[in-house]
């Protein structure tokens, strides 16, 4: 799952309680609710990868317990992260990037 939370604590609440209902086991996250360089509203019991630098504008939640999630750290940054993730025989590479498509960044 995709989730765009605009920095939102109401849309990070209800994105936890989706991923509950729906049993996802791995969420991309752009512009986590963050605080103190934090991303806050995510339940302990979920891995939660950031960069631990700065202001993270990404952030990905390995939900399903059976996924070993492993962070790439040098090819995380604050617009990016990255995750060796393997689920029993099955071992892949996914990124979740920020793109910052705006008027300003286009010109």
């Amino acid at each position: 799952m995709l989730s765009n939370l605009r920095h939102s604590r109401a849309a990070t609440d209800n994105l936890m309680e989706l991923t509950e209902k729906e049993g996802i086991d791995v969420a991309f996250i752009q512009e986590p609710y963050i605080n103190h360089n934090r991303t806050v509203g995510i339940p302990k019991r979920y891995r939660t990868f950031t960069s631990s630098e700065g202001r993270s504008r990404t952030a990905t939640i390995v939900t399903n317990s059976q996924i070993d999630a492993l962070l790439i750290k040098e090819l995380t940054d604050k617009d990016s992260v990255v995750l060796e993730l393997i689920l029993g025989n099955l071992q892949f590479y996914m990124a979740n990037k920020y793109l910052d498509i705006t008027e300003k960044n286009r010109q």
